[in-house]
């Protein structure tokens, strides 16, 4: 006997439907639940703590329908695609009734639309890889806001490039070929490394052929050449399987994805995977989240949009210095214009995120909330933008076009009950007074008595009988009825329904005429309902490219309000782009560090690097006196300037930077296998192997994962090359001893100690000159490390510091360095040391002169004791 005979027609309906859908947790609709069988039960049950029940033996478990959101939600957080299996028809099986169902929607983590599921500050990315000959094929795409793209990435070592891209995107999916993704181990653990879901496709999904011909087939073109992508372009490999995928877990149009946007990576800013991490652009490093970054430092944006849009500025800053100076003059406008500025906030604080919006209804997703908030955002447009945002529109909007959407705007408002959150409801959707017909069934509807009433008024006219009744029951309807006294009185039209003891029930054509008028009027006006609905729906549909083009100007101007909000509170000044090759910064700021100290407190600091001379700059300093964050303050105005913000800096002029590098702090990637020495040499390697002369180098503490000798060798090297380079460098370091070396090329800069009796005190400021000293153990002491343990420390420095002479073992380097010159070192024994520990740590100013003469008087006993 066969499976399918022993197996009920329901449970072969769900294997057949479930073979298809073998990667997700399918929702079998039953009624009104969901339901889970066998293996997706187990899994299901254990992940949700719901109960494991059986049927017919098989495993089950379910959630109600209405309940379903959350249930899902928790899924996708714990990595599951679910298979929405609904419902559609019953039909006729065997004589028995079976439901037809099929697959109506297959959610996954970023293909997912509701709200219930998304962060509305947060771009929600599908990408694709595809490995071809000319480079690594990576196509991205969100659905929310119908943003699709294609790019070619350098197939480079430890895959940096596509490394950076990953960074960049954020994906939450990724799609990968599986034969590349078993083939090359280091992919798949960089891959499994990532916190987006993997899905790996079968080859053939990604055939450039068929890429073309999906994506031609979704635009209606015969040709993408008015996309820059000829028939053979290699990056339609990824595309087409990103295309492909999308349409099939939506199961519904994909209208909001009307063009595909071809990205050149010379017109951004290039920053590695390990840069971005370390500058803090959108994610810290501790946690994750965004506090502390330079997104929550500059972000005043008062949208959805307008966040998620200052995010991929951000991380995507420009290398056109006109697409740069036009932000900028925007900027400036609101940054003058200071009453333009509130007006222009006030009404953005009115607006709702209509990119999300239109997405929703363009793939028939949208509730009745969605129509009003696309009102609300037209109405918010109207009320903003005048002749001179004209140049701020992507795409210019005739006057026909303007009309348009006041029209659908004034509908909407007036048809759609804007107090109604829920989904479409009879009833509760579309207000009173809107729709005549539909006005009229409703008083049909909920108003039956009053014309009952009146037909009974009607009827005691026309036949003098003042003591008619009517009255309705279950089983004879609406029904008349009259007294056996005024019987005779009756009209032969009416029909005789029941005969009792003292009376005699009647009804009427009209009667029963309006007994089925009032039956079909709830059904009547449900259907009407959804036609008027359905009709602004279809009219918002017609308008989405016009929407979808406001969507893009009011999250631009989100952004450059927010540039000028943050310009004005924190006193940015605004850059200016030479044509020379400089890097010239005066009172320099750090945009995150100032904001978490009280106002004042943050030392300004200068940076000027030419076109010509000195274009290397070497930092010394003890750790604690700012070197890293006068480093990164410097990166980050480059990335605040080159997305058209203004800087926290009196002045700024600067050339476009092609690359920014941050080789800062200590990592390991235990995932890849990677110690903190490799990655370290592998980021300097990335450095001397991608910069130009056009990147701006940033190394903090070089060599620092290796013993003394190897590290200051491999610091010195990398000092050599850059210097050939000429790329703009900070190069900061505690092997001061590398300033010995011939400086002529090379600024020597470091940060300014000041020691008063024994208290080291960083200034924060970076002055001219080189370091005396690490302050390693002062710094050990300020951060609580026992006195005990900083006597021992020093006692081991003082013995052996003279033994150490890297002057000797690396005799090219150093050529200032006398063979056995220990004429700067000391040694002391126990009694010396003891004094010296107790001088340092003695505090004067909070001594009487008393208690100091005793201190004395016991420090020379100490000493005469020798």
């Amino acid at each position: 006997m066969s499976a399918d005979e022993i197996l009920t027609p329901m449970m072969v309906q769900y294997h057949q439907i479930k073979e298809q859908h073998q990667g997700e947790v399918l929702f079998f609709r039953l009624g009104d639940f969901y339901e889970m069988f066998e293996d997706d039960a187990r899994e299901v049950s254990r992940l949700l703590n719901l109960t494991l029940t059986k049927r017919n033996g098989q495993p089950m478990c379910g959630i109600p329908y209405h309940a379903a959101k959350t249930y899902i939600k928790r899924l996708l957080e714990a990595g599951k695609k679910i298979a929405i299996c609904e419902q559609i028809s019953l039909n006729q099986d065997g004589g028995k009734k079976l439901a037809t169902r099929e697959v109506v929607q297959v959610i996954t983590p970023a293909t997912v639309i509701e709200d219930d599921y998304l962060d509305a500050e947060q771009s929600s990315y599908v990408l694709s890889i595809s490995f071809q000959k000319q480079g690594i094929a990576v196509s991205y795409a969100d659905i929310t806001t119908g943003e699709f793209s294609l790019r070619t990435v350098a197939k480079d070592d430890h895959y940096g490039s596509l490394l950076s891209v990953l960074e960049q995107i954020r994906p939450r999916e990724i799609l990968v070929n599986e034969d590349d993704y078993f083939l090359y181990q280091d992919f798949q653990g960089l891959l499994d490394a990532q916190q987006a879901m993997v899905s790996k496709l079968p080859p053939w999904r990604f055939s450039i052929i068929d890429g073309y011909s999906l994506l031609c087939n979704h635009i209606g073109s015969t040709s993408l050449k008015a996309f820059s992508l000829e028939e053979k372009d290699h990056r339609l490999s990824s595309a087409g399987a990103l295309l492909w995928y999308l349409r099939e877990t939506a199961k519904t149009s994909l209208n909001q994805i009307e063009s595909f946007t071809v990205v050149e990576e010379n017109h951004f800013l290039h920053i590695d995977e390990a840069s971005r991490k370390s500058l803090e652009l959108v994610s810290n490093t501790s946690d994750g989240s965004e506090k502390f970054t330079l997104f929550s430092a500059i972000n005043a944006t008062l949208t959805s949009m307008g966040t998620r849009q200052l995010k991929n500025w951000i991380t995507r800053a420009l290398t056109d210095v006109d697409q740069i100076r036009e932000r900028q003059r925007w900027v400036e406008m609101l940054v003058e214009d200071r009453d333009e500025l509130s007006r222009v906030r006030s009404i953005l604080k009115q607006v709702l995120d209509i990119q999300r919006l239109t997405t929703r209804i363009a793939m028939n997703r949208q509730v009745p909330r969605d129509l009003t908030g696309i009102a609300q955002s037209i109405s918010a447009f109207f009320h903003l933008v005048d002749e001179r945002y004209q140049d701020l529109l992507p795409t210019k909007l005739e006057e026909m076009q303007l009309q348009t959407l006041l029209q659908l705007a004034s509908e909407i408002q007036k048809a759609i009950n804007d107090q109604w959150q829920g989904p479409f409801e009879e009833g509760k959707v579309i207000l009173k007074g809107y729709d005549a017909q539909l006005d009229t069934l409703r008083k049909t509807k909920t108003g039956g008595k009053e014309l009952l009433d009146s037909y009974l008024q009607q009827v005691k006219e026309e036949t003098g009988i003042p003591t008619i009744k009517l009255a309705s029951n279950k089983i004879l309807g609406h029904y008349m009825e009259v007294t056996k006294t005024h019987a005779a009185k009756v009209p032969a039209t009416f029909y005789r329904k029941q005969t009792l003891v003292n009376a005699e029930r009647f009804t009427s054509d009209a009667l029963i005429k309006l007994e089925q008028q009032i039956l079909q009027s709830a059904a009547l006006a449900e259907e009407r309902e959804k036609e008027v609905y359905e009709s602004l729906v279809s009219k918002t549909k017609d308008v989405q490219q016009m929407l979808l083009s406001i969507s893009s100007f009011l999250s631009d101007l989100d952004c450059l309000q927010s540039f000028a909000s943050t310009a004005i509170t924190h006193q940015y000044t605004k850059p200016s782009f030479a044509e020379e090759d400089v890097l010239i910064l005066e009172g320099a700021r750090h945009p995150v560090v100032e904001q978490h100290l009280p106002p004042g407190e943050f030392v300004p600091n200068d940076l000027t690097i030419k076109s010509t001379g000195k274009r290397f700059c070497l930092i010394t300093g003890p750790n604690m006196a700012g070197k890293s964050t006068f480093l990164r303050q410097s990166a980050l105005l480059v990335v605040l300037a080159q997305i058209g913000s203004f800087v926290p800096a009196t002045k700024a002029n600067l050339c476009v930077v092609d690359r920014l590098y941050c080789r800062v702090g200590a990592s390991d990637n235990l995932a890849r296998g990677e110690s903190t020495f490799l990655v370290e040499m592998q980021e300097a390697a990335h450095i001397l192997r991608t910069a130009t002369r056009h990147s701006l180098v940033i190394v903090d503490e070089l060599g620092r994962g290796t013993s003394t000798q190897d590290g200051m060798s491999i610091a010195y090297a990398m000092m050599q090359k850059l210097l050939s380079m000429n790329c703009k460098t900070l190069f900061a370091t505690h092997y001061h001893e590398l300033a010995r070396i011939d400086t002529s090329a090379i600024q020597l800069l470091t940060l300014q100690v000041s020691e008063q009796g024994g208290e080291v005190k960083f200034l924060r400021r970076v002055i001219e000159g080189i370091a005396n000293s690490s302050y390693g153990l002062n710094v050990a002491r300020m951060a609580g490390v026992g006195r005990d343990v900083i006597k021992q420390a020093r006692q081991f420095q003082r013995q052996h510091f003279a033994e150490y002479d890297f002057a000797a073992m690396q005799p090219d380097l150093f050529s200032a360095a006398t063979e056995g010159d220990e004429s700067s070192y000391t040694a002391f024994d126990t009694n010396e040391s003891e004094v010296i520990d107790a001088l340092e740590s003695f505090n004067i100013d909070q001594s009487s002169p008393l208690e100091a003469l005793l201190f004395l008087k016991e420090l020379q006993e100490k000493l005469q004791a020798k």
